[in-house]
């Protein structure tokens, strides 16, 4: 039965930044048109990406792309401007991104439409793109002079999982399901045969060493079975096998393997260290529902692995990282921080922050551009789902989310705003957000807001017998009666949907209509903590996992 492939491991985007010396002449397409409408300074909630000023901290909005892509890949040109291909389903499309307008233009078109393909720009200023087709197609070469992507000659194939790496010999042309390989001189000829790899891999890595040679890991077996499941690539059971390294040295056209073994990992992502020792991290472990928590280091020298620790949870499955000019690497998680990575002890401690972003992405695309500015994109994370009990139907309605990196929700100057590194004003109606700005801008409001703790019901509500719950939140409705939220027991540990009225001076415990989540408040009886009463009686619920 065919392998079924399919590149996205997640419904975003993957990582695709590129770094390549600038070619003496390129032309310029078209001029840049005029903006019609100026662009808020701040990233809306939920928006597909935004542009962050490394000195300041703070991010500015971004137009939306022309057309909805997942798993595309960002390639940086040496006039600024910032190329986006593939990723759509609507064909081989290609759009430019302008850092001075801040908007998505038309690119040039592909022969083929690519999903979960390599874009790898040369050192002579051409763009190859290879991979992320089905059934397998030849790779494409886009020339700056023309800006017209034409088929790579030789006849040679390259289905969805592939690769490719320059070395001083050539490119390097790595078909992992066929698990062949080329080498290409960059010249009119086709890509020559260079051997293969030692084990066919679909989703897997190549990385150029310090030294020159090719470095090839993680990945599943092209025997594991894999199906379609929301859009990402599922195996029918978990892959057991584990896949060694393997190297490739151009000088002698020779693949070599490791006998030492990687944890099993689909779609890995890796970075060079200043000592020439590769850290292989994120992606899928023995299936696609099991992220791989572990950080590899990688001793080329010495062909050794060893696990160094273990990532934050917020930064799986697929962190974004990009290099910074100088050595180390800014990485995104799953969250809207952003730590500065400097050496070893970076990547397991989260002292290495030096910002956040408007939004959370799911594997984020972090490309730097001119000016100590860094582009971020991808598929919007949001933060705790909302929700608004009405005391007139005892009813909870779902009726949105807040944005990613939320910590409070209070009552600002007479508004519903939810504070984190941006602060938004929230309707209580319909949930909609609108950014109002920095939580700098705010400190002085912030310090007057009233405090929304609850000092009135203390105790433990009168739950009934064996269906005791901790971890619940108690929130005043007026002088007799309170709100009682969610909670944890033995039973339930992951928490319970479970809403109550507690009439204090009768001492009932009545059930009133389910929440649309379930919901811990480990903060105990603090209204604010996952809550805030509204001054019509309604109140917005907001935290807990």
């Amino acid at each position: 039965m065919r392998l079924r492939l399919f590149a996205a491991l997640l419904a975003g985007t993957a990582l695709a930044f590129v770094q390549a010396a600038p070619p003496k002449k390129i032309a310029r397409p078209a001029t840049r048109p005029a903006p019609s409408k100026a662009l808020p300074d701040i990233p809306a909630a939920g928006a597909g990406g935004e542009l962050l000023d490394l000195d300041t901290g703070r991010s500015r909005a971004i137009g939306a792309m022309q057309e909805n892509r997942a798993d595309f890949q960002a390639t940086d040109f040496p006039d600024g401007r910032i190329l986006i291909t593939g990723g759509s389903l609507k064909g081989g499309s290609c759009e430019w991104f302008d850092p001075a307008l801040r908007r998505f233009t038309a690119g040039p078109a592909m022969a083929q439409a690519r999903q979960g393909h390599r874009a790898l720009r040369l050192k002579d200023g051409r763009l190859l793109v290879v991979g992320g087709t089905e059934p397998p197609a030849p790779a494409e070469i886009l020339d700056p002079g023309t800006w017209k992507f034409q088929p790579l000659s030789g006849g040679v194939r390259f289905a969805l999982s592939a690769d490719a790496v320059e070395t001083d010999e050539g490119v390097l042309l790595i078909d992992g399901q066929e698990g062949m390989c080329w080498l290409w001189d960059g010249k009119g000829k086709g890509p020559k045969s260079t051997g293969g790899l030692g084990q066919a891999r679909i989703l897997f890595k190549a990385t150029r060493l310090g030294d020159g040679r090719v470095l090839v890991t993680g990945g599943w077996p092209t025997d594991a079975q894999v199906e379609r499941r929301k859009g990402r690539p599922v195996p029918s059971k978990s892959v057991s096998a584990s896949l060694p390294a393997e190297i490739f040295n151009p000088r002698k056209g020779r693949w070599s393997a490791w006998k030492a073994k990687l944890q099993p990992r689909a779609r890995p992502q890796s970075a060079l260290l200043p000592d020439g020792r590769v850290v292989l991290f994120g992606g899928s472990g023995a299936s696609a529902e099991a992220s791989e928590e572990t950080l590899e280091i990688l001793d080329p020298g010495k062909e050794t692995v060893t696990l160094a620790g273990k990532l934050l949870p917020t930064e799986l499955p697929a962190p974004g990282w990009a290099g910074i000019e100088g050595g180390g690497y800014y990485l995104a998680e799953r969250s809207t921080s952003l730590r500065k990575i400097t050496g070893m002890e970076d990547w397991l401690r989260t002292a290495s922050t030096v910002g956040h972003l408007a939004n959370a992405y799911l594997a984020p695309v972090l490309v730097p551009l001119k000016g100590r500015q860094l582009l971020v994109l991808g598929a919007a994370v949001w933060g705790p789902a909302l929700e608004r009990w009405d005391p007139r139907t005892r009813q909870c309605q779902y009726i949105g989310a807040l944005r990613a990196g939320a910590e409070s929700l209070l009552l600002l100057e007479g508004r519903v705003v939810a504070v984190g590194p941006i602060v938004d004003a929230v309707d209580p109606q319909s949930g909609n957000l609108t950014a109002l700005g920095w939580r700098e801008d705010f400190t002085d409001s912030l310090k007057k807001a009233p405090s929304t703790r609850d000092a009135t019901f203390t105790g433990v509500p009168p739950f009934p017998p064996g269906k005791g719950l901790r971890d619940s939140l108690v929130i005043r409705l007026d002088a007799q009666k309170a709100l009682v939220l969610g909670g944890r027991s033995e039973a339930f540990p992951e928490g319970t949907d479970q809403v109550w009225v507690w009439d204090r001076k009768k001492k009932v415990l009545a059930s009133s209509g389910p929440m649309k989540a379930k919901r811990v408040f480990s903060g105990g009886s603090r209204a604010g903590q996952g809550a805030l009463k509204l001054v019509d009686g309604s109140v917005l619920i907001w935290s807990g996992p």
